[in-house]
């Protein structure tokens, strides 16, 4: 009988620890299921060029700033543009500007505005830039040239 009762005792312990863990992993797994499920990060497909989605992104904002700082004296006046309305680029750079190519070293590049970038679906493939007057999406890590939008920045 003593042997029993020692068995009895420790079988209510671990009973016990046992319950107790049950019921802790229980309550956790229903709490951690009720919190609110944090934004969702959209990243947009891996793909050659700019989305429907984006270009329409683009279009909207810049247009919207290029009607803020009024007439463009070159707007309407069949493209009087230096480099064959590729952007107000050189002749010679704006022939390189193109998909699949590269961008020529020293070239003048700008970041997008902030409010237009903080629009725009994130990409970890490809980085949106503005040359010129074009907005160009340049694969990380080879600056090969995926897509161009030609000439939509005004300022």
């Amino acid at each position: 009988m003593m042997y029993f009762d020692q068995f009895k005792s420790i079988a209510k312990r671990l009973l016990l620890a046992g319950s107790t863990l049950l019921a802790v992993m229980v309550l956790t797994a229903t709490a951690a299921a009720s919190k609110p499920a944090a934004a969702p990060v959209y990243e947009i497909a891996q793909s050659g060029g700019f989305s429907q989605e984006e270009r329409r992104i683009i279009y909207d904002v810049l247009d919207a700033v290029d009607r803020n700082i009024g007439d463009d004296e070159n707007r309407g006046k069949g493209g009087k543009n230096k480099g064959n309305g590729k952007g107000g680029l050189p002749p010679g750079i704006a022939m390189k500007l193109e998909r699949g190519g590269t961008l020529p070293p020293g070239i003048a590049k700008r970041d997008l505005p902030v409010d237009l970038q903080s629009r725009l679906p994130y990409r970890s493939d490809a980085i949106r830039q503005i040359v010129g007057n074009d907005v160009v999406l340049i694969e990380k890590g080879t600056d090969i040239i995926l897509d161009v939008i030609r000439d939509v920045v005004r300022n």
